[in-house]
């Protein structure tokens, strides 16, 4: 009789742990949900003699960016105690899908993935570091899922030319041909 009711008493602890222990993790899994779309570029027109303007027009449409990626992180800021938690890599045509969980997040190019490094001075080169750790601390593309899939999502970027960056001053000579530069 002892040992009936001590194997009952342990099947009912165990059942209850058990039982407890689904629960638990049912309220840690979160659905999730597709997030599918384009990593774009548009790009400056950076000097030279002027193009005709089909050329004109063909920077400024967004193309795919071939194996783009970005990094993900929580919430909506780019704060170095916030750390990546997944990336997104496009194809050769700059397509991209993922499955993420409702939340808000702060998707980052890869120099914002980094510990914030300020560039230096130079002859040519005069950076604001207030602007540039403002320019480092935001999002370059803020993602909200709710409880469905996003579909189609454009991700696009300017690429601006080299003489013409955010929150640096360039000083020095402006180049004769037109070449598209990248960050």
């Amino acid at each position: 009789m002892k040992r009936l009711l001590c194997a009952v008493i342990l099947m009912s602890a165990a059942l209850i742990i058990s039982s407890w222990i689904g629960v638990t993790l049912k309220k840690k899994i979160k659905p999730k949900f597709l997030v599918s779309g384009s990593i774009m570029q548009t790009l400056s027109y950076c000097g030279g003699a002027r193009p005709p303007q089909a050329i004109l027009d063909s920077l400024n449409t967004p193309k795919g960016i071939p194996f783009g990626k970005l990094f993900i992180k929580s919430r909506n800021t780019n704060i170095k105690s916030l750390r990546i938690i997944d990336s997104i890599l496009a194809d050769s045509n700059g397509n991209f899908s993922i499955h993420l969980p409702p939340g808000d997040y702060c998707l980052v190019e890869e120099w914002k993935s980094r510990p914030f490094k300020l560039p230096l001075n130079d002859a040519r080169h005069t950076v604001d570091s207030a602007c540039f750790r403002n320019l480092y601390n935001t999002c370059d593309f803020k993602l909200r899922i709710t409880n469905k899939n996003i579909n189609h999502l454009k991700i696009v970027f300017h690429r601006a030319c080299f003489y013409n960056q955010p929150c640096i001053s360039y000083r020095g000579p402006l180049p004769s041909v037109a070449a598209p530069h990248k960050h």
